[in-house]
């Protein structure tokens, strides 16, 4: 079993893309914030054109517009607030900011925020995919029992036949992975699973004390600190597996917006990580 490098809460699922911050790639890649706000900044100047090469620039920055897009965050600072630039991206995004990062730690890390990178896509996949086999992003479990885990590649023998799988899977805060036999492997049944552990989750968050957990100051947006929750909350699943079912929750349980999002909580009056849903009418709510 190996332990991949961890790039913890660095990419997240939004609008049915997975992406990052400026923030993140910053700390992740230990440079300046302001640096690698000015290094994005940049793609979106224009150039000059060469004439042997007309409408480059316009290209570059078509690319750029699709895969970084620039937000503000207020950020407070022991009793003053202020506004800060950062910019989400793409995976596609990602790449172009960091080819240009060298070094062997940088090379490490950079296959590593991949590897996160690929496992959430996996994940978006089979959260709306109709496969019937196993396939990547299928979520699968020992036929034995025991943990879920995500399909992140499957290995074919000589004859093209499907032989080993390797599995992704979270414990704790880190990623992880192995290679198991296809033959040892069966696909989970979703609605089982997904029905049941959601309308147990939203219950319990119910039955605690909604008011007790939403860290948002927006009334038409609930936001859950997952940690918190964990300690408030006994007999919850796995946080894999509860990540897994989150990304699906929709009406009539709340709707999944975004996951992984920092904002100056409510609660607590400071910046917390948490995962954004949209609430729904009281009329439509049903944990039977």
């Amino acid at each position: 079993m190996n332990t991949l490098v961890h790039i913890d809460d660095a990419v997240f699922i939004q609008d049915q893309q997975v992406k990052t911050t400026s923030l993140k790639v910053a700390k992740i890649f230990k440079k300046r914030h302001d640096n690698v706000v000015r290094k994005i900044e940049s793609f979106f100047e224009p150039k000059t054109r060469d004439l042997n090469f007309e409408g480059t620039a316009n290209i570059t920055q078509e690319f750029t517009s699709a895969n970084f897009s620039a937000h503000v965050q207020t950020i407070q600072a022991g009793v003053v607030q202020r506004e800060s630039k950062y910019f989400e991206m793409t995976k596609d995004g990602f790449m172009f900011l960091v080819m240009g990062f060298t070094g062997e730690e940088a090379a490490q890390t950079k296959i590593a925020y991949i590897n996160t990178f690929n496992q959430m896509a996996a994940m978006l996949y089979n959260l709306h995919g109709q496969n019937e086999s196993i396939h990547v992003g299928a979520v699968v479990q020992l036929k034995s029992g025991g943990p879920i885990y995500t399909v992140s590649q499957i290995h074919h023998d000589q004859s093209g036949f499907m032989q080993d799988a390797e599995v992704i899977w979270h414990n704790k805060a880190t990623l992880c992975r192995d290679v198991l036999p296809i033959a040892c492997l069966s696909l989970e049944t979703k609605n089982i699973i997904d029905s049941k552990m959601l309308n147990d989750f939203w219950a319990s968050v119910n039955s605690y004390g909604l008011y007790k957990l939403n860290h948002s100051r927006n009334p038409n947006l609930l936001a859950l600190n997952i940690s918190q929750i964990y300690q408030c909350i006994d007999g919850l699943p796995m946080k894999s597996q509860l990540f897994s079912i989150l990304m699906q929750s929709q009406n009539p349980h709340p709707v999944f917006m975004q996951h992984n999002k920092s904002i100056h909580s409510a609660l607590l009056a400071k910046t917390i990580k948490c995962w954004l849903f949209k609430p729904v009418p009281l009329r439509s709510l049903s944990f039977s």
